[in-house]
């Protein structure tokens, strides 16, 4: 067979080779014995063996078995014609037939590929994998990078575990993939020059909702699917964090190589834990370092497509043939390291203060500054020696450790020492990060001769945290072209400190969650935006990225990721491994996506829109039937339906006619324990027949809540002993329980985003919240941080509330809050939720009004059963692009990858 038939061959091997995995033994082909001297194939013979393969690509099975069969007649040892009768037999189930013509055409050409991956193919279908591994390495050698041996072997985790991928002579001249220049980096410009590039990248996170964040996509698409998006959304780059499996490597290459004017730029990310502990040793705990240093080495070695990783627990693992070093613009090395682990280390190793290496020295700087030059230039060192090849290198960074002093971010040290001048005793000390109690300072390292490419800086750096960047009164006074900037403000100051150092903000955006976790001045805040926000105020800290001065910008992230936690709900999300499981509105960090993952099925979204046709086929849960002549129109309570997904509870009540002057409603929720929790309701004083921990307090477009049984609140305020004036911190309203009573006392649900401060003049900077009970009426066409909507030509009021607003610890296996466990969050099972509501005219509350259920008279209530929902193991979700895909192509658009040094201010 030619060399060009055989190509062809291949494509259709690919698709057949997954067939067979399927295919039933059966059917005989007895292979005919035949002489195997023949002399050389002829043009005849070959065109036979040529339309042979045509038809078996047509499936003519028994026009091909004819054709190759004809050769064979005339050449009996023709090994393209012995191949071909062997692919028709396998077509027909004679697996053994085609073994023995398989074998005829390896005896006459002992390194025939087609032959080695049919044998290949046939043995893994028997189980006979280490037969099966030995054909398919044999092939890989005579065609070296095949996708269909490289698939098969990847099934096989002998193979996986032990097969050596041959890498490439070392080129004698070194090969700069990139470089940086003053303040940007520079690609090659195809004519042996270079080019400025301003990066636009996003990060991409991988994990799907239900996955671990180690549970990577499988190879179905998902990642062509979002390397498309982000080409279109006009990024110039991808950024990710870790080891992904091979199959993104070879998407991103396949686009690449069909897309060279929008090919994407990799940067890629070496993850590591902390260093075990706080022993002395730290980050030179040698095993520790070793894992680190190995993944360096798995990382260098997967991009020039080298790299085989066994199966190892929470990492990616398999083949990786695929060399994308043409296309990997740098590295980003590490984590968000804390600054306990930095201040430790530091601390142990003082005279640890400078590295010279081959590529990097570093002086002046502590010994955390000295082991990350230290890492990073072994990486540098391990490409080089290996491949010859260098590419610009950073360490990841963040605020808490920026090279800058901030007057307004006493340590807590600090602070515990003006609080002792000003006699203040605080309930609880605060459960926070040091943000200013060390550095890590990428610009005292410097690159030698011998690494052209180039260091940099990468921040991931947001516009809400830390406070000085909400506090500092420098930063309050900057502006972009687009107005006031703290954040802006605060990107000057961090990239003039690098000089002519290229800066990269690898990191930044907010998410579209319902939750806030901590407030900004320009409502740049950390969550709480509605997505059409969240697309506006990205596109505006763009701009003021590249206003700062700073090399490129890497949005944050892709798509939503159901695992992540934030701290304002971590500890009630419980267990904390099935987080993945459900979507919390509540948890900002869930909710940065462009791609957002929504809870439960396309084809049966309920809108908030008071409109009502979504719950068509869903049970009505309570139904007055007649009316109740007892009260007016206004208060008369017709119907209420509930519902739930994976991140939401729905009520729907229905009223018939709406005028807030005259009905108000209270919608009073049992989570788990009819015995337990407040019997009576707010404002009206009635009597529930069963207790509750929240109450729906529905009163009209301004001002509605969710309230909550005060026992059952998740804080309680404590006063800060000697402040003046008097101040409280929240803490929290330990032991989690709701409790029997008839006090008729519901708090609202404020949560303290930013704590009280003092800066390190003895400045007192107040503590800052907001309520999160706060129910924003809206139609969620309109936002999509609506709560709730009420429909005055429906009469239908439509309310949803985040599983986290009533406490729900794991809606998936149906835990509630309930008591905690040696300071630990603790959780009940509860078999479901009860329901009351009743409706009173606001200027008389205590006059009654109507009931559901409703009882034998007009005042009564009747029995309350009980609500429940099915639990769950695999999520329900659906993919959908939010506002800010469109908005970013558009500013990336606005940006050039071309960037200058102009702009520098």
């Amino acid at each position: 067979m030619t060399r060009l038939v055989r190509h062809n061959w291949r494509r259709w091997l690919v698709g057949y080779a997954v067939l067979l995995l399927i295919a039933p033994a059966s059917g005989s082909l007895t292979a005919q014995a035949v002489d195997s001297r023949c002399t050389k194939p002829d043009q005849t013979d070959e065109r036979a063996v040529e339309r042979g393969w045509s038809a078996l690509r047509a499936s003519k099975v028994d026009e091909a078995d004819a054709r190759f069969r004809a050769a064979l007649a005339r050449c009996p040892g023709f090994p393209s014609a012995l191949v071909g009768v062997a692919y028709v037999a396998m077509r027909r189930g004679d697996d053994s037939g085609a073994a023995v013509f398989f074998e005829r055409a390896l005896d006459a050409q002992p390194a025939n590929y087609d032959a080695l991956i049919g044998l290949g193919m046939l043995a893994y279908r028997h189980g006979d994998l280490s037969r099966s591994w030995r054909r398919f390495a044999a092939a890989l050698v005579v065609v070296p990078g095949d996708s269909v041996s490289l698939w098969y072997l990847d099934r096989i985790p002998a193979a996986r575990d032990s097969l050596t991928l041959m890498v490439p002579p070392r080129p004698p001249r070194t090969i700069v993939a990139a470089r940086t220049g003053a303040r940007i980096f520079e690609v090659p410009s195809g004519s042996g020059g270079w080019s400025p590039l301003w990066i636009k990248a996003v990060n991409l996170g991988a994990a799907l909702p239900g996955k671990h964040p180690s549970e990577f996509p499988p190879d179905d698409g998902t990642y062509e699917h979002w390397i498309e998006l982000a080409a279109r959304m006009n990024a110039n780059a991808i950024r990710v964090y870790t080891i992904h499996p091979p199959h993104f490597y070879r998407a991103l290459a396949r686009w690449n190589a069909a897309h060279a004017d929008r090919a994407l730029w990799l940067i890629q990310g070496v993850w590591t834990e902390l260093p075990p502990g706080l022993k002395q040793e730290g980050y030179d705990d040698a095993q520790w370092n070793a894992a680190f240093v190995a993944e360096m080495h798995r990382v260098v070695d997967l991009v020039h497509g080298t790299a085989v990783i066994p199966r190892r627990a929470g990492h990616a693992s398999g083949i990786y043939a695929t060399d994308v070093s043409r296309w990997t613009l740098g590295y980003i090395i590490g984590r968000e390291w804390e600054p306990y682990s930095v201040v430790a280390f530091a601390r142990a190793h003082p005279r640890q203060t400078r590295f010279d290496g081959a590529y990097l020295t570093m002086q002046g700087g502590n010994a955390v500054d000295a082991w990350l030059a230290k890492v990073s230039d072994a990486m540098i060192a391990y490409e080089m020696q290996r491949y010859n090849q260098q590419r610009p290198l950073a360490y990841t960074n963040w605020p808490t450790l920026d090279p800058l002093r901030h007057p307004t971010e006493s340590t807590l040290a600090e602070e515990d020492s003006i609080r002792h001048v000003r006699r203040e005793i605080v309930p609880e000390a605060p459960r926070e990060y040091d943000n200013d109690a060390i550095s890590l300072d990428a610009a005292l390292v410097r690159a030698t001769s011998a690494y052209a490419a180039g260091i940099f800086a990468s921040f991931h750096a947001y516009p809400y945290y830390p406070d000085f960047i909400v506090l500092d009164s420098g930063y309050s006074a900057a502006r972009s072209a687009d107005g006031p900037s703290n954040y802006v403000g605060y990107l000057r100051e961090l990239v003039g400190h690098y000089g002519s150092m290229p800066v990269v903000i690898s990191e930044y955006g907010v998410p579209s969650s319902r939750g806030v976790a901590h407030l900004q001045p320009q409502g740049w805040t950390h969550g709480g935006h509605s997505e059409q926000e969240q697309a506006e105020i990205n596109a505006r800290l763009t701009r003021d990225i590249y206003a700062s001065g700073a090399a490129g910008a890497g949005l944050f992230a892709m798509i939503d990721e159901w695992f992540k936690k934030n701290w304002t709900v971590i500890d009630f999300e419980r267990p904390a491994e099935r987080n993945r499981l459900w979507l919390n509105p509540l948890d900002p960090e869930q909710n940065y996506g462009v791609v957002a993952m929504r809870p439960g099925r396309r084809d049966s979204v309920i809108v908030i829109d008071g409109r009502g046709d979504d719950w068509r086929g869903r049970a009505v849960w309570y139904d007055r039937g007649a009316p109740n002549d007892a009260v007016p129109p206004p208060r008369r309570l017709q119907r209420l339906m509930v519902a739930s997904d994976e991140a939401y509870l729905y009520l729907r009540l229905d009223v018939g006619a709406i005028d807030w002057t005259r009905a108000h409603y209270l919608i009073g929720i049992d989570t788990y324990s009819a015995a337990l929790g407040d019997v009576v309701l707010p404002y009206t004083g009635s009597r529930s027949p069963v207790g509750l921990e929240f109450v729906v307090d529905l009163h009209g477009p301004e001002g509605s809540h969710l309230l909550v049984d005060h026992p059952y609140n998740l804080y309680r305020d404590e006063p800060i002993i000697g402040s003046k004036p008097l101040a409280v911190e929240q803490i929290y309203n330990r032991p989690f329980r709701s409790l029997a009573n008839a006090a008729g006392r519901y708090d609202s649900l404020i949560v303290i985003t930013n704590r009280r401060r003092i800066g390190r003049d003895g400045t007192v900077y107040p503590e800052r919240g907001m309520d999160r009970g706060q129910l924003l009426f809206a139609r969620q066409q309109e936002t999509t941080l609506a709560d709730w909507y009420a429909d005055s030509k429906t009469g239908i009021i439509e309310v949803r509330i985040p599983w986290g607003m009533l406490n729900v610890l794991d809606p998936s296996s149906r835990l509630v809050l309930h008591g905690s466990n040696g300071g630990e969050v603790a959780g009940r099972m509860t078999e479901g939720f009860r329901f009351v509501v009743e409706s009173y005219d606001p200027a008389h509350p205590a006059a009654g009004g109507d009931h559901l259920p409703n009882g034998s008279d007009a005042r009564s209530w009747g029995a309350v059963p009980v609500w429940s929902w099915p639990s769950w193991e695999e999520p329900r979700w659906y993919e959908e692009l939010k506002p800010a895909f469109e908005t970013m192509r558009r500013v990336f658009a606005e940006i050039p990858n071309a960037a200058t040094v102009a702009r520098v201010p």
